[in-house]
């Protein structure tokens, strides 16, 4: 961007806009005082004027704190699918220890009954 300056010139480089600003470019300073836009009435600062009723208070809101930790959807539907591993695991593993029992004493249940 800066190429082809050496020593000094170099560092007085300005740029704008991604490029080496020309001389033929217009630079507004930014200090002037401007006439007042018609639409908009000058107040004096002394003055105030009706505002609305009901103010909020922003800090309220900045320092509420949430109620549930926000968390990733992923981050759930993963978790979600580790505990239905877990609980089919722990199903396939008791469940058929229990219903052995149970029919086993049905089954005594019937023999005593007879």
């Amino acid at each position: 961007m800066a190429e082809g300056l050496s020593g000094e010139d170099k560092d007085r480089v300005m740029m704008i806009d991604g490029r080496v600003l020309k001389p033929e470019d217009r630079i507004h300073d930014l200090v002037d005082i401007l006439d007042t836009v018609s639409g908009f009435r000058e107040e004096d600062p002394g003055e105030r004027r009706e505002g609305p009723k009901i103010i909020y208070d922003l800090v309220d809101v900045v320092e509420r704190k949430p109620r549930m930790a926000l968390v990733d959807t992923g981050l759930h539907d993963e978790i979600m699918k580790r505990a239905q591993e877990i609980a089919e695991k722990v199903a396939r593993e008791i469940i058929p220890d229990i219903a052995e029992r149970v029919i086993r004493e049905e089954i005594e249940k019937l023999k005593k009954g007879v």
